[in-house]
């Protein structure tokens, strides 16, 4: 799953969290996500994928639902 890895490789670029100990179904504020590293995180995600999520990251509870914010922007770069 190519958007867990970015999230992961975004995790530990932002924090001293072992990537490793991430799942899909890790919670962010369980495993020491807060506001602003998760703002962080964004604005790392949208580097490196090139892309503005604007509104469309809204407030993530979950790995999960970081994945479902990205995966539609990597379907519409692998596809196009």
């Amino acid at each position: 799953m190519q958007a867990l890895e970015l999230i992961r490789r975004g995790i530990a670029a932002n924090t001293d969290i072992d990537p490793g100990l991430v799942s899909i179904d890790s919670r962010l504020d369980e495993i020491g996500i807060d506001s602003f590293t998760l703002l962080e995180l964004i604005f790392t995600l949208e580097e490196e994928m090139n892309i503005e999520l604007g509104d469309d990251a809204g407030t993530p509870e979950t790995v999960r639902d970081l994945v479902d914010i990205l995966e539609p922007y990597l379907t519409e770069t692998q596809g196009g």
